[in-house]
């Protein structure tokens, strides 16, 4: 791999061998830029159990060795967190490189194959969440032509969950309900989203 992109990378199920390598690499790639605790830290280290609640668990690997993750989500997997529909027509969640890959690409090469599966799939429109400080990743999303949607916006217990939305076909414009109002403060998730 070289700086311009993810040369060399293979986008590939995630198999049960990969749980730990893949549970280690989402701990490292968050713990880099903030820190999310609690039950939800223990869900991102093992994702052996997202497995069977998303359509894909997706892992990059690069010269035989794991260095990416992401998991692809339609309305109806567990996965998708109760997000209410048609908020977003698919999604993806937990992407994160390896701090050793970061910077190749991977992250890219990760997003691109949820937008080809999202078209293959007849999607019209992709949704994710996205930490406040997880500053790089908003720069990689925006780069795609993901857009930001703050009245989407929802609160964790690790912080501010900030919503991107790209569009994937001329008709999504009319299937989405489109930005309202920015409230003062972001709705609680668990008031926003059904669990």
């Amino acid at each position: 791999m070289d700086g311009t992109g993810a040369v060399g990378v293979r986008v590939r199920p995630m198999w049960p061998d990969d749980a730990a390598e893949v549970g280690r690499l989402t701990l490292a790639s968050y713990d880099a830029y903030g820190f999310i605790g609690g039950a939800y830290r223990e869900e991102l280290g093992d994702p052996a159990q997202r497995l069977g609640g998303a359509s894909a668990v997706l892992v990059a690997e690069f010269d035989g060795r794991v260095v990416g993750t992401v998991t692809y989500v339609l309305p109806g997997d567990e996965q998708w967190e109760g997000r209410p529909t048609p908020e977003g027509d698919c999604g993806f969640r937990v992407l994160a490189v390896d701090p050793s890959a970061e910077g190749t690409g991977v992250g890219r090469h990760l997003v691109d194959h949820c937008i080809a599966k999202a078209r293959a799939d007849g999607r019209h429109r992709l949704v994710i969440t996205t930490m406040a400080w997880m500053t790089r990743a908003h720069a990689l999303y925006e780069r795609l032509g993901f857009v930001r949607r703050p009245d989407l916006d929802i609160r964790f217990p690790s912080g501010v969950g900030l919503v991107y939305t790209r569009d994937l076909t001329a008709e999504a414009p009319s299937r989405f309900p489109a930005p309202g109002p920015v409230p003062a403060e972001p709705p609680w998730y668990e008031d926003a989203w059904v669990r």
